[in-house]
Parts: structure tokens; C-alpha cells; sequence
């Protein structure tokens, strides 16, 4: 799962693991493991495990298991995460999340999948589906000498006073297991995400006996920086079987005959990764762009020049011929804009639309944060480009959003916006006709737009990322600076 990795009684033994085999036994209180000959191994410390927690014929005894589990912060100890987590000896496996928020994911016969309210059914892939599968395995530790016949004993540590044996399942799992009465002490491996690989782990903290199997009950766990205390209030063995939601069957059923859509995330994550990466925007700092906006309908051509920059500073400067020089801007606190005609106003910073010509860095990289809901609601062809019509419902009263990808390349084509104004919101179209390969960017360079029913064209001739931006083209007009030193702070 994307927020929880389940803690395994004993941990998931990852395959192709090499054999190997460290001297030196400390003292043990389980003299069968102590009177053992030979070197220790990893089969021996995982054996042991096994027997001392009830044995290999009690742990295949168990055909299913399903755990009620709770998560709580540890600084204020609200709780973070609530979820009943069902798994089978066959493989299959459901995830019922209600905290954060309410979801499901799961395997049914190797179909790796999620629905959640957000973004309704997906199918998981690649290295996700094959990640989905190890963790819907249970009790594999009673099997583990079939499904992993190799593991590596990779030393000796000190564990908060306990020594401990660390037996490495791969590369990227690390289980620790206390010399001394045999247990599982600690667990680190990583997890997949949008953003990249995870680490996750937990610490045993107390232990509960279910069906006579011995299990961790509470565990200190961790993912990434955050970190928790998750417990397992109940346990139930061989009493029920995970089935597959019928939202779920729909869509495979759909996937068979050809009609399913991809789902709304996977589409807009294609987006960022082909046109830059999620690396990429979270290091983009500053832009500078410059162009030509063409109003088709009088053949008028205004110059457009514009800044962003990181926190939230932006300035866009548009001379339109017979209407003077329009701008408007934000040092990243006060935002504001100023006409010939109107003269300057300060405004809220939401009501910053500018022209499209520039992106926020950080609404890419979190775009989850500001939508409640999106959905992919159909193919269409637009202007001889095969897309799929996305829409998004942002939080808060906000107007919906429809985005247009195209197909083949999985940039974004077409974007219809409501544009606030003090005339109230302006139905906006725009066109992204061509992208340009910008210090390993994809960048718009020719858009089209229908404002309020007007067409306009803007094409960027000078383009500029991450390149630095003289201090004062953020500074506030002074006009600007007195009119908001007579605002309160939450009027901006």
C-alpha cells in the first residue's frame, strides 16, 4: 500500500537472495538453536523463528488471516491510520483504509488493483503489481524454505542493547532477529511511490499469541520521516475470505473487451514524467519567458513578459496596443495587478490566472493536495490527436477542471478553466499546439486560447528555466506596498 506497508509476523522473504553462512553463536535461551552444529546461517535463524513462535504445521494451519490495525502519531497520538487488512495462504489479499482516507486495494489471482474515492479503479503494473503480490502473501515464513531457498546472514548488531542477528532478504530488506530468544526485532525495506522508493519499516515493541501462533502486536513504525506507533487489535484466523469488489470486476471485465480507460492518476503522473519528471519540477526554481500574444480576431499583436519564481513570486508585464501596459504580480505575499485604466489593486493571491505561460513547480509536484476527486471520463479525438478527457474537481467550491491528453504522447493537450475575474469567472480554453525541449524540460511554447469567446495566440519566443532572475523584478510598485499596509493580513 501507498501509506501502509503490513508488518508480516516474521517479515516478507524476498527471492534470489545468495546463500550464506557466519561463524561465531553467542549464548541462546532456546538450547535446540544453541546445541546446533555448525556454523549459524540464515536458514537456521528463520527455522528457529518459526519454531519458537508455534511451528511449522500450526503456522500451515492457517488458510487466512485478517488484522483490525490502528496507527497513532506519536507526538499527539491522534490517529493516523485505521485499516482491516485480509490475507490467504492462496495469494489473495484486500485492504479496507478508512484512515487517511477511505479506500481498498488488493490481489485477487494475480491481478494486482486499488479503488479509492479519489480516483476510482486501477490496475496496478510492473514493479507495483509485483510488489502488491509479496506483501498479499501470508504466514510465508512457514513456506519459506520453498519460496526462498536462499538467505544471507549478514552479521552480528547491537540493537538498543539486544544483540541480534541481521539476516538481508535483498538489496532493499533488512530483518533483525534477537539472539536471544530468537524474535523478530526489527524490519527495513522500501516501498514504491510516485515520488521514487521509501523506506519503511517498524520495531517490534510487544508480541500476541492468535490461534497459538506468537505475532508482533505493536510495533514503532516509520515511513520516510513520519513516524508511528501501529498496533493490531484484532487478529482472525481462517474465518473469511477476500472477494473482489464489483467495481473492480467491472473494470477488468471492461479491460477484456477493450473499453476500459486508464485510470485519471496514471494518465496525469504520464504527463510530469514525459515532460520533465517529478524530480525535475521539484528542482525548478525560476523562469523567465517571453513572447507575442496575438488577438486573431483584430490581428493585434501584444508583447508579454514574464517571471516566476519559487515561493510563490511571480511577475507578468502585457502591452496591448491602445490599452497601455496591464500587470500584475506577487512578491509572495502581497499579490497584486495594475491598468492604465483601473490604476493598482491588491487582490487575493488566488485570483492569480496570468496566461498560462508559466507553471507552478509546486502545484505539479503535490496536485493531489488541491484536487478532491478526478476521473477519466472518455477517448476523443481533437484536432487529429487521440486524448483522453480527464476531469478534476478541486477542493473547496472551485468550478471543475477538464484536461485533454494526448494519447500518444502523454503530454497535456487541452486544459478548459474557469478564469476569475471581477466581472465574475471567464470561461477559458487552451491549447497546448507545441512544446519545446527546454534544460530537460517539455515545455508549451504555442498555445491557444478562447477567452470569454475571444481567440488569442501566444507564441514564446525566449524561454528560460533555472536561470537567475534579478532581485528586484518581484519587488512591489510602491502605489502597491501603501495600499497594502492598509489591508489586514487576511484580506490578501
Amino acid at each position: 500500500m501507498t501509506w501502509l506497508s503490513k508488518p508480516r509476523t516474521a517479515g516478507s522473504l524476498l527471492p534470489s537472495l545468495v546463500f550464506f553462512v557466519l561463524s561465531g553463536t553467542p549464548a541462546f535461551a532456546d538450547n535446540t538453536f544453541a546445541n546446533n552444529k555448525g556454523p549459524v546461517t540464515a536458514a537456521a535463524v528463520l527455522d528457529r523463528y518459526v519454531r519458537i513462535t508455534g511451528g511449522v504445521s500450526l503456522w500451515h494451519a492457517q488458510k487466512s488471516e485478517t488484522d483490525d490495525l490502528e496507527g497513532r502519531a506519536l507526538d499527539d497520538d491522534h490517529v493516523v491510520l485505521r485499516a482491516t487488512i485480509t490475507t490467504t495462504r492462496a495469494g489473495d489479499s484486500v485492504s479496507v483504509v478508512h484512515i487517511p482516507e477511505e479506500a481498498t486495494e488488493g490481489v485477487s489471482k494475480g491481478t494486482a488493483w486499488a479503488v479509492s474515492g479519489f480516483s476510482g479503479v486501477r490496475i496496478k503494473r510492473g514493479p507495483e503489481r509485483d510488489e502488491a503480490i509479496r506483501e498479499s502473501r501470508m504466514l510465508e515464513e512457514g513456506d519459506w524454505h520453498s519460496l526462498y531457498s536462499h538467505a544471507q546472514l549478514a552479521g552480528i548488531e547491537n540493537l538498543d542493547g539486544r544483540l541480534c542477528y541481521k539476516v538481508q532478504l535483498s538489496a532493499q530488506t533488512a530483518e533483525w532477529f534477537d539472539a536471544d530468544s530468537g524474535l523478530l526485532v526489527r524490519r527495513e525495506t522500501s516501498e514504491l511511490s510516485p515520488s521514487g522508493a521509501i523506506p519503511v519499516g517498524f520495531t517490534v515493541e510487544s508480541w500476541a499469541e492468535h490461534s497459538g501462533l506468537k505475532q508482533p502486536s505493536v510495533m514503532l513504525a516509520w515511513r520516510g520521516d513520519f513516524h508511528y506507533r501501529l498496533s493490531v487489535k484484532t487478529v482472525y484466523n481462517n474465518s473469511t475470505r477476500p472477494t473482489l469488489p464489483p467495481a473492480v470486476a467491472d473494470y477488468l471485465a471492461a479491460e477484456r473487451a477493450g473499453t476500459a480507460l486508464p485510470n485519471a492518476e496514471e494518465i496525469i503522473e504520464r504527463h510530469i514524467y514525459v515532460s520533465g519528471g517529478l524530480e525535475a519540477f521539484e528542482n525548478l526554481k525560476t523562469q523567465r519567458i517571453s513572447g507575442t500574444l496575438t488577438f486573431l480576431s483584430s490581428n493585434t499583436e501584444a508583447h508579454v513578459d514574464s517571471w516566476a519564481s519559487d515561493g510563490g513570486r511571480y511577475y507578468q508585464a502585457v502591452d496591448v496596443p491602445g490599452l497601455g501596459l496591464q500587470e500584475e504580480g506577487s512578491d509572495g505575499v502581497v499579490s497584486w495587478e495594475r491598468s492604465p485604466v483601473l490604476g493598482p489593486r491588491v487582490k487575493l493571491r488566488a485570483d492569480h490566472n496570468g496566461l498560462g505561460v508559466t507553471m507552478d513547480a509546486a502545484q505539479v509536484v503535490a496536485w493531489r493536495q488541491s484536487i478532491r476527486e478526478v476521473r477519466t471520463e472518455a477517448r476523443e479525438r481533437i484536432d487529429g490527436h487521440d486524448c483522453y478527457r480527464v476531469r478534476l474537481m478541486p477542493r473547496g467550491n472551485s468550478p471543475a477542471l477538464m484536461r485533454w491528453y494526448d494519447k500518444r504522447t502523454g503530454l497535456l493537450y487541452r486544459t478548459q478553466i474557469a478564469l476569475a475575474t471581477d466581472m465574475g469567472a471567464l470561461p477559458t480554453l487552451m491549447t497546448f499546439e507545441e512544446y519545446r525541449d527546454v534544460a530537460g524540460f517539455k515545455w508549451p511554447t504555442r498555445v491557444r486560447m478562447v477567452v470569454s469567446g475571444q481567440n488569442l495566440l501566444f507564441s514564446v519566443g525566449d524561454l528560460r528555466l533555472n536561470e537567475p532572475i534579478p532581485g528586484t523584478v518581484f519587488d512591489l510598485p510602491v502605489e502597491v506596498k501603501q495600499m497594502a499596509q492598509k489591508k489586514p493580513d487576511d484580506s490578501l
